[in-house]
């Protein structure tokens, strides 16, 4: 039989198997966060016919004469270029501005990676996918009231007791600095009626200009000063007047400013400013290891306006109106993208040759903060398939004649005797 005939065979089932990868694409071409195949080609076995020989003092050397058998499938490599923003104006729907995988885990617990955010929550609480599988992430452990004050930020700590709703008492507060020359009687002071705490600071007078307190003055003054209660005192989850100077109320020794001390002139601060006292959390696990990935469960009731922040904190408000943070999405930064396998649903499995899978709130560790309302795109480009799918079809046919000559060739060999 001719070798040709085989090779034929070859290019059309190569081509073939590039024409399947063509058309899955162009079938993909707006499916939400789809990534395109390419098909690569590669030669397979040759016979050598005569073998390469050396020169000699009387006679030049040889190339080899070899014949191949055709061509097969090298490789189906997944594309995964960065595409665009589809604008959804769903809250719950979520882009990846970067590298990464949302964490995905069925009821049996495997673990499947995407990045179609299409979120929202179950009847039971459970942030679950599109195909109603359970989003993974870390849940609140701690809750600590903050503010930011010129430049400092203040910690308020969480109550004595470790108790989760921590820095709750504080919620809907104001901190405001005022920047004196001499030292008052009190330094800080409580107004529950206006929910105002005031802290005086006294400015060093002895040079010029006046140096305004730096950071370290104000964290002094919050943890050694006698505070001043004034107002109505509010009252906690079990009824009981909150005291500011009652230790069950928060461990002052918690009080921290975050940021270097700068000493700042008069001139660079206004004498006065503010800021407003917010909760902020402490996650559990918030760690690389994907033992600390754990699905998202809502544990406040029935929520509004939920919304997902650019480091993936999921937020909403709850029957009584105040916000409340239910927990953060977590990201798979995958070493080698390239290696991982196709599931279908939008989903890829872990697999060998991927490197190491850490996990990590969005934006840390090299990967893509999130945006809120849209969706990622497919990456399809139509006009290098329609131009793939042209050279394709003419290799096809270009295969075919080889079998159909090679067939003609063997008619001819097989009529020479009649």
């Amino acid at each position: 039989m001719l070798r040709s005939l085989f090779s034929g065979v070859t290019g059309l089932k190569s081509h073939q198997t590039k024409m399947d990868v063509i058309g899955n694409n162009i079938a993909n071409v707006n499916t939400y966060g789809y990534k395109s195949s390419r098909t690569t080609f590669r030669d397979v076995y040759y016979q050598t016919i005569s073998a390469a020989t050396a020169a000699t003092g009387d006679r030049g050397g040889s190339n080899a004469s070899q014949i191949g058998y055709g061509t097969s499938v090298a490789s189906i490599d997944m594309l995964n270029s960065r595409t665009g923003f589809a604008a959804t104006g769903r809250s719950m729907d979520l882009y990846i501005d970067g590298e990464g995988y949302f964490v995905i885990q069925d009821g049996a617990g495997n673990e499947r990676l995407t990045q179609v955010g299409t979120f929202g929550f179950d009847g039971d609480g459970n942030l679950t996918d599109g195909n109603g599988n359970f989003v993974c992430g870390y849940s609140v452990k701690e809750l600590t009231s903050t503010v930011s004050v010129g430049g400092a930020k203040v910690d308020f700590g969480t109550k004595a007791d470790g108790s989760k709703n921590g820095g709750g008492f504080l919620e809907g507060y104001t901190v405001k600095v005022q920047y004196v020359t001499t030292t008052p009687t009190d330094v800080v002071k409580v107004d529950h009626d206006d929910k105002v705490i005031t802290v005086a600071l006294v400015q060093d007078t002895s040079v010029t200009p006046a140096k305004l307190p730096t950071k370290a003055d104000f964290q002094t003054a919050l943890q050694t000063s006698s505070w001043t209660i004034t107002g109505t005192l509010p009252k906690d989850e079990s009824g009981a007047e909150i005291d500011f100077n009652a230790t069950a109320i928060f461990d002052k020794s918690k009080i921290a400013v975050i940021g270097s001390d700068n000493d700042k002139t008069k001139n660079d601060l206004v004498k006065e400013t503010t800021g407003k006292i917010a909760e902020e959390a402490k996650f559990e696990g918030d760690a690389k290891e994907q033992a600390n990935v754990k699905k998202i469960i809502n544990t406040h009731g029935e929520m509004k306006n939920i919304a997902v922040g650019t480091d993936g904190t999921i937020t909403g408000e709850d029957i009584s109106g105040k916000i409340q943070i239910i927990g953060r999405l977590a990201i798979a930064n995958v070493p080698n993208p390239d290696a991982l396998q196709h599931e279908g649903n939008s989903y890829y499995k872990a697999v060998n040759n991927m490197g190491v899978i850490t996990y990590s709130a969005p934006g840390a560790d090299n990967t893509g903060t999130l945006r809120s309302g849209g969706l990622e795109m497919s990456n399809v480009d139509l006009a290098n398939e329609f131009s793939d799918m042209i050279m394709t079809q003419r290799g096809f046919q270009a295969n075919s004649k080889i079998i159909t000559v090679s067939d003609e060739m063997l008619e001819t060999l097989v009529n020479l005797k009649r």
